[in-house]
């Protein structure tokens, strides 16, 4: 008999003897995670939300840095609970907007799904940055098709769905706006054309959603990113003796120098938690799922660096799962559990993170697809068209020029929704 499982009796022996102690701690934090998944559960339904339809003019000549901008602004200001009560009694989260866009038979809209009590301030600072596009508050489109999937498959129609994640950690950067640019505006590409272009190609009654959903990321991220670096930097000194003396020499690579670089880049600036998702929706008669396998995956292989980082599909999310798949059993129940998830994960905008006890409880895990973006990663994979994409015509577009935003908009709600330190004049 080994060793180890003379153990194991010892141990029960134990338990059982001090069951008086630990049994209470156990329940007192199954109960605080319960109480805490349940007063975040009634904030979040509390919350009120508005969609916001942009309505792209003729020509628009601001690029992605617009974005970045306007980005900046949404991370400094969206909050989150300020005090432990906040937290844990009132059950408070730091909020997060939702960068949309849907195709609907190669028609396609650009929505911004944000706070209600936020309106304000987001339609300011869009106007700020983009002076003639048009704001319009619009009914959910997914409301459009039933609220489940199975209701879905009643009207004939079929899904495939997937999330993207980064293939490296979240510190690599990918491929930036500023590398499509060059100083002839002849030759400058706008990042997003490619995704225009396969939204563009999709026939009438399909309609293919994406989304992009960002919440605020504290310091953790950048923390974490600049702890890589110095251990980069270290893995590339090497200690030279030569008789009596020593030194540091560092033996580093052209490629692990421009990684380093693009780091410390990456890292200075404000992050978001991320969540990119998609879904397909098609006829039975017309589905084809390699539209949305490859067509979007591709769209978003322009911004692959192999040196940085690249998008790939998160396999454990995505809607194909065939008998040579991990886990490799079951495929068509799996299959069917993955349609139905997705796609009530699109239409609730999911992104928070659930508990170690809530996910033993509720089989709900942790997002797998969570990964942090800064604001210029964000800008460049979303952003409003400008005049080098070339497919015009399949956006809706603003027919006249505005002069302006109103110049009586507020930049808060009411009072009560201002921000600590600010008051109403």
């Amino acid at each position: 008999m080994s060793a180890f499982s003379e153990f194991i009796p010892d141990v029960v022996r134990v338990a059982q003897g001090s069951w008086f102690l630990w049994l209470p701690i156990f329940a007192l934090l199954l109960f605080f995670e319960a109480w805490h998944t349940y007063v975040r559960n009634c904030f979040k339904l509390d919350l009120e939300w508005v969609f916001l339809e942009v309505k792209i003019p003729r020509e628009i000549r601001r690029g992605p840095k617009a974005m970045e901008q306007l980005l900046s602004s949404f991370h400094s200001f969206i909050g989150g609970p300020d005090k432990v009560v906040d937290y844990y009694w009132k059950g408070e989260v730091i909020l997060w907007y939702s960068f949309e866009i849907a195709s609907f038979g190669g028609d396609i809209h650009f929505y911004i799904r944000t706070p209600k009590k936020h309106r304000n301030y987001v339609e300011a600072n869009i106007y700020a940055q983009y002076p003639d596009i048009e704001l319009e508050e619009v009914e959910d489109y997914t409301l459009r098709m039933p609220s489940t999937y199975d209701g879905l498959k009643q009207i004939n129609y079929e899904l495939w769905g997937s999330e993207l994640k980064l293939a490296k950690d979240d510190a690599y950067p990918i491929r930036l706006y500023e590398e499509f640019e060059t100083p002839s505006e002849y030759s400058t590409l706008d990042p997003i054309a490619s995704l225009i272009e396969v939204l563009n190609t999709i026939k009438p009654g399909e309609e293919l959603w994406l989304q992009i959903i960002a919440s605020p990321a504290g310091n953790s991220w950048q923390e974490k990113g600049a702890k890589f670096v110095k251990k980069m930097q270290q893995d590339t000194r090497l200690l030279v003796e030569s008789g009596d003396t020593s030194r540091l020499m560092v033996d580093r690579t052209p490629g692990q120098e421009l990684a380093l670089k693009a780091i410390e880049r990456n890292i200075a600036k404000p992050g978001f938690k991320t969540v990119i998702r998609y879904v397909h929706l098609s006829p039975n008669e017309l589905y084809d799922k390699n539209l949305a396998w490859y067509g979007v995956l591709g769209a978003f292989n322009q911004y692959s660096s192999r040196a940085h980082n690249f998008f790939r599909h998160d396999p454990i999310v995505r809607t194909a799962a065939l008998w040579f798949y991990y886990p490799f059993f079951f495929p068509t129940w799996r299959q069917l559990y993955r349609r139905r998830k997705i796609y009530r994960y699109f239409k609730n905008r999911k992104i928070e993170e659930s508990g170690f006890i809530t996910q033993l409880v509720t089989n709900d895990t942790l997002s797998t697809s969570l990964f942090v973006l800064n604001t210029e990663e964000l800008a460049t994979i979303y952003h409003f068209p400008s005049n080098f994409v070339l497919t015009a015509p399949s956006i809706q577009r603003v027919e006249s020029r505005k002069v302006g935003p109103p110049a009586s908009l507020p930049a808060y709600g009411t009072s009560d929704e201002l921000p600590e330190g600010f008051k109403k004049k």
